[in-house]
């Protein structure tokens, strides 16, 4: 498949960046973003009927087994954790490159849901030592250093919100992202005011 996106970038005559460093830290911002959209993608794939029994399953002295309840399946921590261990696959089809218009660094996936990717030649590739091997290590040690806060947001009971910015620049400061800004209408905000007098 990486062998595929490589013939078809050659075909289409991608320019190659080589030996400009990468910042490390830029380079995670972006991987953990790109992994938590990934994960965001999966998880709107699935049939949000399925669903999944959690709660104690260990046996007690008195033989009960505790209270059981069902959740979403995509709520569930097993289902959670085995897309975990799945979704750095994903970073096969990524690359690093920089926008030729300004120079700024950014992994670009090659194929999108609609197909190609429109932005392939607005971008120059960031040829280096690694073959963008860095970008699953780096999936990879997100998930693996950030796991609990990952969870935690994904089975909470309220729907997934802003979880590249508590995960990424929130938990593992990889992004400078300013925090997201609250939702609101016009509507509340007159009522508020109303209460206020």
């Amino acid at each position: 498949m990486r062998c595929d996106f490589v013939v078809i970038l050659v075909i289409l005559g991608a320019a190659f960046v080589a030996g400009q460093k990468v910042d490390p830290r830029e380079a995670k911002c972006l991987i953990c973003k790109a992994t938590l959209t990934e994960m965001d993608k999966a998880i709107s794939k699935v049939d949000p009927r399925k669903k999944a029994e959690v709660g104690n399953f260990r046996i007690d002295a008195t033989g009960d087994s505790g209270a059981k309840r069902m959740v979403p399946l995509v709520k569930s921590e097993m289902y959670l954790t085995e897309l975990m261990e799945e979704i750095c696959e994903s970073m096969d089809d990524y690359a690093k490159a920089r926008f030729k218009k300004d120079g700024k660094f950014t992994i670009l996936k090659f194929i999108t849901d609609e197909g190609m990717n429109p932005l392939v030649s607005e971008v120059d590739f960031v040829q280096d030592g690694d073959l963008n091997k860095s970008l699953k290590h780096y999936c990879l040690e997100v998930l693996e250093d950030y796991e609990l806060d990952i969870l935690k947001i994904y089975m909470a009971d309220e729907p997934v919100k802003d979880a590249d910015y508590k995960v990424c620049t929130h938990a593992a400061n990889y992004c400078d992202d300013p925090a997201p800004q609250e939702e609101y209408t016009l509507e509340e905000d007159d009522e508020a005011a109303r209460e206020e007098l």
